[in-house]
């Protein structure tokens, strides 16, 4: 394979008729179940060119792949229709979007940082190099007040989370916000990728308590791909391949994205492919393409489907779905989708997808869009609210491509089912988290510290973004509250966990290091995959959703947290620390 270089919203979360974080985070409590670039221009353009940037791509040498991220603000021009009252408009195409100034944090000056080949054995080693300036002091939570200070973190990747001898670190995120790489200083990672390491697409973004939000939603990540040498499935045919970053900018009037408050107020723009908006795609008819299709946006799910095309989804999260394709088109997506294929196509933040498919043999203009999926802003029943993210043009002279054959695909023996006799074999340890957006008083918190705060009291957000376990007997709590303790898992340790979630939005539960295996939707038995960023099914008849899996915590002990994608949730305290323990 070859990587190319090149009535719509609730009333609820409306303010003056648009929607804004601070709307949607107020509508999320209300619904919770009670006392139980680049600077490139828009993509409509030079009508049948290729218009989708590639970023950057790095390829590993003898073993090793060194890179040093410079963590800087950057002048970009980028085109970014973020109007929210216009949203109707964005089914359409093409949707007006001028080019506008802005100033956001980036790795390197540039929208999306470099992609990352490398292979199972290799050796990743990157410098962080935080050129910020002194974090602005304007939040009334102090742990909010270091949106310059930063660290890095590589998601789903399964290596060792540690600072694994003095001033080398693995994907270590557990620095309190006061810590991290603080403006001036320096951070060096040493990624050693096991020789088992499953193949798929993975990425690396900043995950600093309190920071995340700002820096992730202002275009800091990239991606990762890893695979073996001449593996089967991607030696079959010569298929080009691309990473699609489906992104949303929330920007203040300024084209600015500093602190974690000013998102609140702000609708978030139409998607970006890759920094563009609704970017130009040119395939010959037969011709087919490999797409790993990332959501880094901080609260939006994607749900991707190609007019005209089958689109055969083998991949969730780097994980293929035990060889097999899934189908996506117009009519799987109309004809909805059952709990017991939750999360089917969806991909919410942090999630990734990967696919294959081939171009029409009729020449023309096709669209690839975000179809409506359980969200606020993407309603379900009767609404057809969607987007349209992406131009595909087929033209030229025919060929005749082969779809890769999805029995070729590579697993490993880490990625073997876990049955219910190796689970009680390492014990049968089962345990039970929760997520929740509270209102302050709510009987599912545990009574507050006095010494604490749990509610950031500005820009009208009121609510306590809470997690819980069986060890909070007294209630649920944010994680930066003293009475969120650690979950302590033994070395090598098989388990079983149930995550509960008690609103309405399927909060996207994401876990680092381990994967896990799912094996119940709603209490009810699926068709087990592999995945590490699971939504949550939301409340439905007042009963909380669930998703139940098993993980393996092998290889590596050390510190590490799982916690809510939505970003800005995990900023404000839906996150848990865990320690595998030898």
């Amino acid at each position: 394979m070859n990587l190319i270089d090149c009535k719509k919203f609730s009333d609820h979360a409306k303010t003056d008729g648009v929607v804004t974080r601070r709307g949607l985070l107020q509508w999320g409590m209300a619904v919770s179940v009670g006392a139980l670039l680049p600077a490139c221009g828009g993509g409509a353009g030079n009508a049948d060119q290729e218009s989708l940037p590639q970023p950057q791509i790095l390829r590993s040498s003898g073993g090793v792949l060194e890179l040093h991220l410079n963590v800087q603000y950057a002048d970009l021009s980028m085109a970014v229709p973020d109007d929210a009252a216009l949203m109707d408009q964005w089914a359409s195409y093409p949707v007006s979007a001028k080019p506008r100034a802005l100033a956001l944090r980036t790795f390197n000056g540039q929208y999306m940082a470099p992609t990352l080949m490398l292979k199972p054995g290799d050796t990743l080693r990157v410098w962080v190099n935080n050129r910020l300036p002194a974090s602005p002091q304007s939040s009334s939570w102090q742990g909010l007040n270091h949106q310059n200070s930063t660290n890095l973190h590589f998601h789903g990747l399964h290596v060792d989370p540690k600072e694994i001898r003095p001033g080398v670190f693995g994907d270590y995120v557990v620095d309190k916000a006061t810590a991290g790489i603080k403006p001036g200083d320096t951070r060096y990672h040493e990624i050693k990728i096991p020789l088992d390491h499953s193949s798929g697409i993975y990425w690396y973004h900043p995950h600093l308590h309190g920071s995340t939000n700002a820096q992730v939603s202002s275009g800091m990540f990239g991606a990762i791909l890893i695979r073996k040498e001449n593996e089967a499935f991607w030696k079959a045919s010569a298929v080009d391949e691309q990473v699609l970053f489906a992104h949303k900018l929330t920007l203040t009037e300024q084209g600015r994205t500093d602190t974690l408050e000013e998102s609140f107020a702000r609708p978030a723009s139409a998607f970006l492919i890759n920094g563009v908006h609704q970017p130009t795609i040119v395939l010959r008819p037969g011709e087919v393409r490999h797409w790993h299709i990332v959501n880094p946006t901080s609260f939006y799910p994607l749900y991707p489907v190609l007019d005209g095309h089958d689109l055969h989804v083998y991949a969730r999260d780097g994980n293929n779905f035990n060889k097999r394709f899934r189908l996506l088109n117009r009519e799987t997506v109309k004809a909805g989708l059952a709990m017991k294929d939750w999360p089917g196509s969806y991909i919410y933040p942090g999630g990734r997808l990967s696919m294959v498919f081939k171009a029409s043999l009729v020449p023309g203009e096709y669209f690839l869009r975000s179809a409506a999926c359980p969200s606020w802003h993407r309603p379900t029943g009767s609404s057809n609210y969607e987007e349209v993210i992406a131009r595909v043009i087929v033209q030229g002279e025919a060929v005749n491509d082969d779809i890769p054959d999805p029995t070729l695909l590579r697993s490993t023996d880490e990625y073997l089912p876990i049955t219910d006799e190796e689970l009680a074999a390492k014990g049968g340890m089962q345990r039970s988290m929760r997520l929740a957006i509270l209102s302050p008083g709510d009987l599912k918190l545990a009574p507050m510290p006095s010494d604490e705060s749990w509610v950031l009291g500005t820009d009208g957000v009121t609510s306590v973004f809470a997690v819980g376990s069986d060890a909070m007997q007294s209630g649920m709590a944010p994680y930066h509250s003293a009475l969120t303790p650690t979950q302590l898992v033994p070395f090598n340790g098989v388990e079983e966990w149930t995550v509960w979630n008690f609103n309405a939005y399927p909060h996207p539960f994401h876990i680092h290091v381990n994967d896990c295996y799912v094996t119940k939707v709603n209490g009810e038995s699926v068709d087990p995959f592999w995945a590490d960023t699971l939504p949550v099914p939301p409340v439905s008849d007042s009963k909380p959703g669930s998703i139940t899996f098993r993980m393996r915590f092998l290889d590596f002990d050390g510190s590490f947290v799982w916690h809510c994608h939505a970003l800005d949730h995990e900023d404000l305290g839906m996150m848990q620390a865990v320690e595998i323990k030898v």
